[in-house]
């Protein structure tokens, strides 16, 4: 009898235990993953920009970025001075165009856009399948 109750007290004490860790573990596996991974179009972009990006769309907080300078280049209207690495064509400019940016130089030689972009327009040009990488321009 006494040992009985014993092992109920046991296997009550580890359902107990079970309950509280399983989902941390869940939870930090999942914060780990979302850490580590980023979505196609946002590996493409620059980790500066997307930190101002963030601070853009008030998500800073919750994407852990430092608070301090980036050294993105900004304008008065919220456009981010960008180099776009990729094939230089006229589709690629016209989209640059349609997404409120305005293209300050172009090298087809180094495959590069030098543009002024809206930063909340950044990622929907890395979706692009012709654009490599997005980086602060110099």
């Amino acid at each position: 009898m006494r040992t009985a109750r014993a092992a109920i007290i046991i296997l009550c004490s580890l359902v107990v235990v079970a309950a509280f860790m399983v989902p941390n573990a869940k939870a930090q596996r999942r914060q780990a993953a979302e850490r580590g991974v980023r979505p196609a179009t946002e590996a493409k972009i620059n980790a500066r920009l997307m930190s101002e990006i963030y601070r853009r769309r008030g998500e800073a907080k919750a994407r852990g970025v430092q608070p301090g300078p980036t050294d993105v280049r900004i304008d008065r209207h919220g456009r981010a001075y960008v180099d776009v690495r990729a094939e230089v064509t006229p589709p690629l400019r016209k989209k640059i165009a349609a997404l409120g940016g305005r293209v300050v130089s172009t090298s087809a030689t180094y495959n590069s856009i030098v543009a002024w972009m809206p930063l909340l327009t950044i990622e929907r040009l890395a979706s692009d399948g012709t654009v490599r990488a997005i980086e602060p321009a110099h």
